[in-house]
């Protein structure tokens, strides 16, 4: 039988098949020892047994690997931003973004809390985004704004829902899963979320998979072509420089400056494509 890892727990995966069934697994030795770990998003081929249990007996072959959240098989990610309580950083929003690119992942922003929020600067900050290629989907899970659009929109594969600690995620999975067990809780007395979730889960949602995962404040990855930092800012895109290669930063006759000292490219979205390349290109 065949079946998705859905959650690992102590060690003990949980498969779910097609038909939304579940079975609580054991790995056998010899896959332990040329595998090394079952993941969140593997592929198997288990044995069940009567007591609703199972053994794994092969794990596919993966089409791609996160190392943090620890996941296998994933097609994008769900970026989480809050606008309010606390407020996210956008330059740690802009780094996943990057992040995502750089590993062949889709992206796309969630706007939490937005109930909270002035909805001019909402709705400026989307456009931000969304000048850059993104799609971006202002929600509230406090009062369910916006959700429907984004949970109905047809996508394929497993999604990371990942963020900041605080900025909603399990809110958000407690409005469109609300028949599951998903703890939410509230805020520290310094404003910032305290940990709610401590394994990765997949959850289905619809056409595809949603993953909720442990947040963090840093994301770390190797860049050996300073080229894929200039590329994932989408709205760098089609802007025509004196020099092919430019990289937008002293160069004479960059379009690209030119474009950030008009408004039609944020300062700030410019300022963290140059801090990226400080941190992650060691020469360029």
């Amino acid at each position: 039988m065949q079946g998705r890892v859905t959650l690992l727990e102590a060690n003990r995966p949980t498969v779910t098949t097609a038909d939304g069934v579940s079975y609580l697994c054991y790995l056998r030795g010899r896959i332990k020892r040329d595998i090394g770990r079952v993941l969140v998003g593997d592929w198997v081929d288990f044995e069940p047994t009567d007591a609703g249990e199972g053994w794994i007996r092969h794990i596919y072959p993966r089409k791609n690997q996160l190392l943090r959240p620890p996941m296998a098989n994933v097609e994008g990610l769900f970026v989480v931003f809050s606008v309010s309580q606390p407020k996210g950083s956008l330059e740690l929003l802009d780094k996943r973004l990057v992040l995502a690119d750089l590993t062949g992942l889709a992206a796309e922003i969630i706007i939490t809390k937005i109930d909270l929020a002035d909805r001019d600067v909402v709705e400026s900050l989307a456009a931000v985004y969304r000048r850059a290629g993104y799609r971006v989907w202002p929600v509230s899970g406090h009062t369910g704004e916006g959700l429907e659009a984004w949970r109905t929109t047809p996508r394929e594969g497993i999604w990371v829902f990942t963020g900041e600690s605080g900025v909603g995620k399990s809110t958000l999975l407690h409005r469109v899963l609300p028949e599951e067990e998903v703890v939410v809780q509230g805020l520290s007395r310094i404003g910032r979320g305290q940990q709610t979730t401590r394994t990765v889960r997949l959850y289905p949602l619809g056409s595809f998979w949603l993953a909720d995962s442990p947040g963090y404040t840093a994301l770390t990855t190797t860049v050996t072509d300073p080229a894929r930092i200039r590329e994932a800012f989408g709205e760098f895109r089609g802007i025509t420089c004196r020099f092919h290669d430019c990289w937008h930063r002293s160069e004479p006759d960059c379009g690209v400056r030119d474009k950030v000292a008009q408004g039609d490219i944020a300062a700030w979205r410019y300022a963290h494509y140059l801090a990226l390349l400080q941190e992650w290109v060691k020469s360029y």
